[in-house]
């Protein structure tokens, strides 16, 4: 019996030890990586695809997946914007983007990005006054990238902005992705050639990738005379991979990672880390989606190598909705949107709504599911609190804390109400509860304005999440007040730039 009581105290004991380790190892500043895909929807993921078993599975994502079984999926999650600049403004800054002069973004890389001129900040300075070192990885596409000096020319070798003049401490950007010029890696600013013969030239849309892509099929531009944009998510992923491994484990890291994959040129590359990518799916946009979970594996396998995974926060997320022009997916049953109407740039909800997943081993249960209603610009307040900063209310204004939801102690909702907009019409809506009002405006231009307000949609979410327009409400006299109470907030909202969190 005494030797019975020996070895339960020593399991007892072992047991205290190990649990007083990972205790530890929690009450540790977690690292923070957070990857937006670019042109992600919810039915680009094969976690989606299988739910909806009257489709075909039509390209597996098996890393994202084990993401999903591994943490907490947010079903009500949206992108700021339905259009990349904007939500890329927002990610950084932690407001929606009609709180500047282009409210539908900065799409060239010598404008202003509008942050700084705004008195804004940046989600990377907040985390480096909480302790953190920061560093940003693919497209940045928001503007800034250089700052114009007066009778000077843009030197294409050189950034003098970017990344590392908004909080980051290392980058490896491109200023506009894949997409457009300049089609060039910069690490710290300096461009990197892609081979030792590499000159800055103007390339065609052959090189580019465009000359068989489904728009902008003359599209080249200033660029890397070795561009290949079949490289360019390979060089990106092991960019990550070497920053993940050289951290001291001692000092938390953000790391917030921008893939090209899968905006367009699709040009899926033979192989991926050797893994076959081209032709693995029915079509090029496929093939894209499957290289942007192998990027997702190649970052997480790295954090799991160097044991810093045990102490992350892991975030996916994406910048809109998916892409739904290709032919051969759509052929073999794709629905990039999961049932919802609209795609990238709408609206609607396929426009919007986007995969959000958070993982945290030890804080996050497993295979768990929040309904709140969250902003992918959310991430701003979180990282504030993991840091310990108070967010300055005055220049973060569209953001809310999610750690409450993230550890199921939240007592309240994270936003009064939502704001979603499109470059094309209709621009704006409101989501207060399970209400949608979808408003179109009479301005035409880029302008921050928002003209004379016509009522579009109103919709339920609860009974129509696929706003189904048989189904709305607009000329329904039963709610002409609900509509009416809610333009006046949408209009108080936007014309007192009061703030949008609880």
């Amino acid at each position: 019996m005494k030797q019975f009581y020996n070895k339960l105290a020593c399991s007892l004991l072992i047991a205290t030890s190990v649990f007083s380790v990972k205790s530890s190892a929690q009450s540790k500043q977690p690292n923070v990586v957070v990857i937006m895909a670019d042109d992600i929807g919810l039915g680009d993921l094969s976690f989606y695809q299988k739910q909806r078993k009257d489709k075909k599975i039509t390209v597996k994502t098996p890393n994202i997946d084990k993401l999903m079984d591994q943490g907490m999926r947010f079903t009500d999650a949206h992108s700021p914007a339905s259009l990349c600049a904007p939500t890329r403004f927002s990610m950084l800054t932690g407001n929606y983007s009609y709180r500047n002069s282009r409210p539908f973004g900065v799409w060239t890389p010598e404008a202003d990005a509008l942050i700084d001129s705004n008195g804004y900040t940046t989600s990377a300075r907040i985390a480096k006054k909480g302790g953190y070192t920061t560093a940003f990885f693919g497209k940045w596409g928001l503007g800034g990238s250089w700052i114009r000096e007066k009778g000077k020319k843009i030197d294409h070798a050189y950034l003098n902005g970017g990344a590392l003049s908004y909080g980051f401490d290392y980058a490896c950007e491109l200023p506009e992705g894949i997409q457009n010029q300049p089609y060039a890696f910069y690490e710290n600013r300096k461009w990197q050639k892609l081979k030792s013969n590499s000159v800055l030239k103007e390339l065609d849309a052959h090189q580019t990738g465009y000359a068989t892509s489904k728009k902008h099929k003359t599209r080249g531009g200033i660029g890397d005379s070795n561009w290949d944009p079949k490289e360019a998510g390979n060089i990106l992923a092991h960019k990550a991979v070497a920053y993940v491994k050289n951290q001291k484990k001692e000092n938390p890291f953000f790391l917030y990672y921008c893939s090209q994959a899968v905006h367009i040129p699709h040009e899926p590359p033979a192989e991926f880390d050797g893994v076959k990518v081209a032709g693995t799916t029915p079509g090029d946009h496929g093939d894209m989606i499957f290289e942007l979970d192998l990027q997702v594996g190649l970052i997480v396998g790295a954090l799991k190598k160097t044991g810093a995974y045990e102490n992350t926060l892991f975030i996916f997320t994406s910048d809109n909705g998916g892409l739904s022009f290709d032919k051969e997916m759509k052929k073999a049953g794709h629905d990039t949107s999961h049932g919802l109407s609209g795609s990238k740039g709408s609206i609607n909800e396929g426009g919007h709504r986007v995969p959000f997943v958070a993982v945290w081993p030890g804080v996050i249960k497993p295979n768990t599911v929040s309904n709140e209603p969250i902003v992918g610009q959310d991430i701003v307040a979180t990282l504030a609190a993991l840091g310990n900063q108070k967010l300055d209310k005055t220049k973060v204004l569209d953001s809310a804390n999610l750690l409450p939801f993230f550890k199921g102690e939240a007592s309240e909702k994270a936003h009064t109400y939502l704001l979603h907009q499109s470059a094309g019409g209709p621009s704006f809506a409101l989501r207060d509860g399970d209400w949608k009002l979808i408003l179109k405006s009479d301005v035409k231009n880029k302008a921050n304005k928002l003209g004379n307000l016509t009522n579009v949609a109103l919709f339920n979410l609860k009974d129509n999440l696929s706003e189904d327009e048989s189904k709305n409400l607009i000329n329904n006299a039963s709610y002409a007040k609900k509509i009416a109470e809610m333009k006046a907030t949408y209009i108080r909202l936007r014309t007192t730039g009061v703030s949008t969190v609880n």
